[in-house]
C-alpha cells in the first residue's frame, strides 16, 4: 500500500470510531428514536422475551402481561445481571484470578446495600 492509501484507511477507521453506533439516534417525541418503531425497540434484548413472559405468567397473581411490561422486566434483568457481573469480576480481579467463581458473586452481597436482599440466598 502506498502512503496515501494508508492515510485514507486510517482516516476511514478514525471516522468509524468517532461516529455513533447505528442503533443510537436522536430522540424524537415520545422517547422513541427517529426511524425506529416500538417493535424495533422490543427486538433489542439479550434475553428472550417469550421466556420472560412465561416466567411472569407463572406467578398466580399475574393475569395478562403486555409486551411493554415484559420488555421492561427483561431490560431490568439485563441491567441487574450486568451490574452484578461487573462487581463480581472486580472481586475476581482483586483475588488475582481469571475465573469468576460463586464465592466472588456471594462476596458482592455484603459490600453493596443494593444487594442486601440477596444476602443468605
Amino acid at each position: 500500500m502506498s502512503a496515501q492509501q494508508d492515510q485514507r484507511a486510517q482516516a476511514a477507521e478514525d471516522e468509524e470510531e468517532d461516529s455513533p453506533m447505528e442503533d443510537e439516534g436522536e430522540e424524537g417525541e415520545g422517547g422513541e428514536t427517529q426511524g425506529q418503531s416500538n417493535s424495533d425497540m422490543l427486538c433489542r434484548t439479550r434475553l428472550p422475551l417469550s421466556r420472560i413472559k412465561a416466567l411472569m405468567k407463572s406467578d398466580p397473581d399475574v393475569g395478562i402481561t403486555g409486551h411493554e411490561a415484559a420488555f421492561l422486566v427483561c431490560k431490568a434483568t439485563e441491567m441487574f445481571i450486568g451490574t452484578l457481573s461487573k462487581l463480581s469480576y472486580t472481586k475476581t480481579a482483586m483475588a488475582k484470578r481469571k475465573t469468576l467463581q460463586k464465592k466472588d458473586v456471594e462476596a458482592v452481597f455484603p459490600d453493596c446495600d443494593e444487594y442486601s436482599f440477596l444476602d443468605g440466598t
